[in-house]
């Protein structure tokens, strides 16, 4: 078994889909027609910074030790 401060950061690809899903159905909704390439516009640097936090708020974790 594996401690949590040995853990890697695993990378948010289901939160990145959900929010490429959650724009495109937005776009859906309210001008009837999906924009694919504003959603991955948005959802691909969400996501990248999503990980980026995950990732220093790891790192800083493991300095604390």
């Amino acid at each position: 078994m594996r401690s949590a401060s040995s853990r890697t950061t695993k990378f948010p690809l289901a939160e990145g889909v959900g929010i490429f899903v959650g724009i495109l159905a937005w776009d859906l909704l309210s001008e009837g027609h999906p924009d694919l390439f504003k959603a991955l516009a948005i959802a691909l640097p969400c996501t990248l910074l999503w990980y980026a936090i995950r990732y220093l708020k790891r790192a800083e974790e493991k300095q604390e030790q």
